[in-house]
């Protein structure tokens, strides 16, 4: 009887352990691109987060501003105080008098807490109301740290224990030839300009790559003082 060779036509352990890799490299691939999709997608949404809020806060600042020395006498007293250089935490207050209320003192403060990793932009109430009056040196009075008079109007907070990871905000405050509102005759006021970082400059800073020049910069003219 004749007697036949037969050749094994299966896969070899070589060809599984080729193909095994290259399934993993493929798997690896995709959890690469997935997480790169992901954290551009979460990065986009806090950059959002970050500018809306900045826009929100500011808004509320301006609304609160326009008040500052109504119902006071022009000019008989400082009815508005910036303490604090640009760079550093600052606060800046000021006065008013509602139509028959008493005199009222707000500020708006730059903070940095839990060890520099939180920014916050405040709304401060005094320590002592009393303290208020329409001749008191606001650089002297006391704002309260009580929560329940401080109003956090936004908060930023760094990826990691650094202060370069947080959005630069300064505030400056001088008089300019500006017109409230932007309506009416232009004259000399009180002008705040609130300065602050977008999301693409803090990014851009996160990173160590060149810092746009484009910044959000709000100007508020002040018709009373």
């Amino acid at each position: 009887m004749p007697s036949f060779k037969y050749r094994q036509l299966g896969m070899s352990v070589i060809s599984l352990m080729v193909g095994l890799l290259l399934a993993m490299i493929s798997i690896l691939a995709g959890m690469t691109l997935y997480k790169n999709i992901v954290s551009t997608s979460i990065e986009a949404r806090t950059d959002a987060v970050q500018d809306g809020q900045l826009a929100s806060a500011l808004l509320s600042v301006q609304l609160e501003l326009q008040s500052a020395g109504f119902g006071l006498v022009p000019g008989a007293s400082q009815h508005i105080a910036l303490i604090g250089a640009a760079g550093a935490s600052q606060t800046l207050s000021w006065r008013y008098k509602p139509v028959g209320g008493a005199v009222t003192c707000k500020a708006f403060r730059i903070r940095d807490v839990e060890e520099n990793t939180r920014r916050q932009l405040q709304l401060l109430t005094p320590n002592n109301p009393v303290s208020c009056t329409e001749t008191a040196v606001l650089g002297t009075l006391a704002w309260s740290d009580n929560p329940d008079n401080v109003t956090v109007l936004a908060e930023f907070r760094a990826s990691e224990a650094a202060q370069a990871d947080l959005p630069a905000i300064s505030v400056t405050l001088d008089t300019q030839n500006c017109f409230p509102y932007g309506l009416g005759q232009a004259a000399d006021h009180q002008m705040v300009t609130i300065t602050a970082d977008n999301a693409a400059r803090r990014a851009a800073k996160k990173s160590g790559t060149a810092v746009p020049n484009s910044e959000f910069v709000y100007s508020f003219c002040l018709p009373n003082l």
